[in-house]
């Protein structure tokens, strides 16, 4: 608990808090220091000189936002000593800068504006004598018009502290001042960039703005005939003129429960979206789909505006109630156990708790679930086994306050750039960070120790490491004796010297991650999409629970384990009994009819059903645009998506959100409780009355101890995570805070036993595998289309350029991949993020070649031929 300290602000007597710095004890007591470099987002670093003060008792002008306040302290924020010097910082600034104003889109926003007013000027002012460069593309989301720039530095140090991508750098320019790039001048693309936009979110002026290219698409054509010159200004001040107002709601498209602002006209076209800084837990970040491709998704031209049925190879439409009643007399031909209701996780507690209502009273089955894919089945299965639940045990608060921090298979900016800020916070306290990918991601390029395994391995590598935990007393010290020794029985088989056989990695490189593992309590353990690809998930997700186990971390703080993948209400349906178990039953073939309910966005989501398109003799779906085709849907309805809804959802770190309606329900499109509502009545008996989201909320807490403390209020203005079983409690930001789970003894099965990985001799020394089975190491449903493409070979066989550059080969060229039982030949594509003497090819290639004898996510010994 901090202490008060009294300080004195121009004379003004100031209650701070201790550590607090002299600029936040000012802002807190209403006094504005002028500064340019600060972000409440970032550390401070006082570079640009502009929040000085004077210190009485000391010498010079040290900077208000990097000094900290003591009892006693006596500032003066306006002596003319401090305003000589503001004006001669401010001058060197505002030396190159132009004087577009009127025409720039931060006109009235923008902080240097705010600083000439607040300083003022009293010095020449002329224009620079320079030529502007063309703005260069941030992709296709924002514009970077470095000729505006100020060099305070946010953009990169967000790009580096907060978010660890490390695109944007400073660089020395021509005339030796340092200016804002990429490493080596690359594109934002080769560099890793994650389009997340908050370089954009911290630009104090024009110099990284929003690309709004799609907003002004129907008047820039028609204004770029008439003066191709003033196109720019007049855009950008039509919209200045447009009447705007700012909603917020919480992001539909993954787990992280990020709050969003959105800004639209009074036609409710969404003209941008920006992060909200009172987000629980994006705290002022998002993401790239979030960010900037979220209103495109909902401007699609394409979405569903009538329900309709496949007749004769086409598409007709129908009514409402039409639609319906067949929908119902389909599935009254079938037996309960037949029919299965589906959902990707991304309706509102209120909707899941209603269609689970319509599924088992009206419907009359109990085969309701979630769409997931194999392994994600045999993850949920494993993790509820060992912990009870599938879902985090802890908050992202809490992961950012890790002492060390262990992510296997992960890339945040794929599947949770949320988590990835918070794991990016811990490693800038002191964590230490071990990661386990095959891939060069992102925070690979912060991590402590970065182990690149060989596909296949993955089990031994986390045993071994528990192994290495064991062996060198890093273990819980309150570890129960028969916990000690279920370990050390479970880890015997798995010394370094086995597992470095078993993951091609060096000994030395395992023992350090194994100390560095050890020497830190509690651990967080991070699961990624990687994970869920493994050849035996199952035992992988058993070992990176015991883990967890190992070091004591359940029910701690920092610690805990953490599934970072899913849909934005996957915990939520979790919660109320939806499970992926469901998938098993369509894949027995039981299943003969459908009724499945998506918030799509992108092909993504309907991967899982696409592997049972045709074993179904009746499929409805109901979504905001149309499914795949490949599906075979026989009936579409409309969905109303998540924006034009009220409704709470419960995100990753089990953190139950109120999202509110922010823009007007499309024509013909219904929430799934106007559709169960109206479903019900087709079935006969008593209909099915829903009531207001509100209202529904209190009945599922009514149903569900774990929510029965959380109302429309609470899930609005607190948040509070569950479980929260009464209206006065607090939540629970840890699971297991009260009682660790206790240890579920297992013992891998024999495919993950341990191994030697496929030996490499100097006749064969690369490996092969699948490409497919490596990509959920990299890729996932949030990346921008731009990352996707630099990893979009255009090559069957792909081969690190290192490796490829020895073999005297070149992109393009036609080289054979010989292994063990046959050969592949095709058009080489090189691969920067690709290990070294790893070869990957289409999964399909192998098993033609090898047939039944190929076991997916292994590798074989091989060797390279140009052709």
């Amino acid at each position: 608990m901090m202490s008060d300290v009294d300080v004195w602000i121009n004379d003004q007597q100031v209650k701070a808090k201790a550590g607090q710095t002299i600029l936040q004890a000012a802002d807190e007591a209403g006094i504005y220091i002028p500064r340019l470099c600060f972000h409440p987002a970032l550390e401070p670093s006082g570079s640009c000189r502009l929040c000085v003060v004077e210190i009485e008792g000391q010498r010079g002008l040290p900077a208000a936002c990097t000094t900290p306040v003591t009892e006693g302290l006596r500032v003066q924020t306006q002596t003319s000593k401090v305003l000589d010097f503001r004006r001669e910082m401010l001058q060197l600034i505002l030396k190159d800068h132009p004087r577009h104003c009127l025409g720039c889109p931060r006109n009235g926003t923008c902080e240097l504006q705010q600083l000439v007013a607040a300083v003022g000027i009293d010095f020449p002012y002329p224009a620079p004598d320079v030529v502007r460069p063309e703005p260069l593309p941030g992709g296709p989301y924002f514009e970077r018009d470095y000729s505006l720039c100020v060099r305070c530095g946010r953009c990169v140090r967000v790009c580096h502290e907060v978010r660890g991508a490390r695109t944007i750098v400073f660089r020395e320019s021509k005339d030796g001042r340092q200016s804002v790039g990429t490493p080596f001048g690359r594109s934002l693309e080769e560099s890793g960039c994650q389009f997340c936009g908050a370089c954009v979110d911290v630009c104090p002026v024009g110099a990284l703005r929003e690309n709004l290219s799609d907003f002004h698409k129907e008047t820039r054509p028609a204004m770029d005939v008439v003066c191709q010159a003033l196109t720019a200004i007049v855009t950008d001040l039509y919209k200045k003129e447009l009447e705007t107002q700012w909603s917020t709601a919480i992001c539909p498209v993954c787990s992280g429960g990020c709050r969003l602002m959105l800004e639209k006209t009074a036609d409710e076209t969404v003209i941008q979206v920006k992060p909200s800084q009172e987000g629980p837990s994006n705290n002022g970040q998002a993401c790239v789909q979030g960010r900037f491709l979220l209103k495109r998704y909902l401007a699609r031209s394409e979405r569903l505006r009538q329900p309709a049925v496949k007749e004769g190879g086409s598409w007709k439409s129908l009514p409402w109630d039409e639609a319906l009643q067949r929908a119902a007399e389909k599935f009254r031909s079938y037996s309960p156990d037949q029919i299965a209701v589906l959902t990707d996780g991304r309706l509102t507690n209120e909707e899941l708790h209603v269609l689970n209502r319509l599924a088992r009273e009206y419907f009359k089955t109990d085969n309701v679930g979630l769409m997931a894919p194999p392994g994600l089945v045999a993850f949920e299965k494993a993790a509820t086994e060992l912990l009870g639940t599938a879902g985090a045990t802890n908050s992202l608060k809490d992961l950012a306050e890790a002492p060390a921090i262990f992510a296997f298979g992960l890339n945040p900016a794929a599947s949770q750039p949320i988590a990835g800020t918070a794991i990016r916070q811990a490693v800038l306290k002191g964590a230490k960070l071990v990661v386990a990918n095959p891939y060069d991601v992102a925070i690979a390029r912060y991590a402590h120790v970065h182990l690149r395994y060989v596909p296949g391995s993955e089990t031994a590598l986390v045993l071994g490491l528990v192994r290495t935990i064991l062996d060198e007393k890093g273990a819980d010290k309150t570890m129960a004796p028969d916990l000690l020794a279920a370990l050390r029985e479970l880890t015997g088989p798995y010394d370094v010297e086995t597992v470095a056989r078993c993951t091609g990695l060096d000994q030395e490189q395992l023992v350090e991650a194994g100390c560095m593992l050890a020497a830190k309590d509690p651990l967080a353990v991070l699961a990624g999409l990687g994970v869920i690809q493994s050849s035996h998930v199952a035992d992988l997700t058993r070992a990176l629970i015991t883990l967890g186990f190992a070091k004591g971390s359940f029910g701690k703080r920092g610690g805990g384990f953490w599934p970072l993948f899913g849909t934005s209400n996957v915990q939520g349906a979790r919660d109320q009994g939806w499970t992926t178990s469901v998938m098993n039953a369509l894949a027995s073939g039981r299943i003969r009819a459908a009724y499945v309910v998506a918030e799509s966005y992108g092909d993504f989501c309907w991967e899982p059903m696409l592997n049972f398109a045709g074993s179904l003799d009746f499929l409805v779906v109901q979504d905001v645009v149309p499914p795949p085709e490949a599906l075979g849907a026989h009936m579409v309805l409309p969905l109303t998506p998540l924006l034009e809804k009220d409704g709470s959802l419960t995100n990753g770190e089990r953190r139950v959100q109120w999202t509110e309606k922010v823009l007007i329900t499309g024509t013909g499109s219904r929430t799934v409780m106007e559709t169960a509502e109206a479903w019900s009545r087709c079935f006969g008996g008593a209909p099915l009355e829903a009531g207001d989201p509100g209202m529904v909320l209190k009945s599922l807490g009514a149903h569900l101890s774990d929510y029965a403390g959380i109302d429309r209020s609470r899930a609005r203005y607190e948040a509070v995570q569950v479980p929260c079983p009464t209206s006065d409690h607090e939540g629970t930001p840890v699971l297991f805070a009260d009682a660790p789970p206790v240890y579920k003894p297992w013992s891998p099965s024999e495919k993950s036993r341990p191994k030697a990985a496929a030996e490499t001799s100097e006749a064969m020394p690369l490996r092969v595998t699948a490409k497919e089975a490596l990509y959920p190491s990299f890729f996932g449903p949030l990346l921008a289309p731009e990352s996707w493409a630099v990893m979009a070979c255009d090559g069957e066989i792909e081969m690190n350029p290192t490796d490829a550059y020895r073999l005297e080969c070149m992109p393009g060229d036609t080289v054979a991949v010989v292994f063990d039982g046959g050969e592949i030949s095709g058009r080489l594509a090189l691969n920067i993020h690709l290990p070294l003497k790893l070869v990957a090819v289409p999964a399909q290639r192998l098993l033609s070649v090898l047939g039944g004898t190929y076991v997916p996510g292994t590798t074989m010994a091989a060797k390279v031929e140009k052709r």
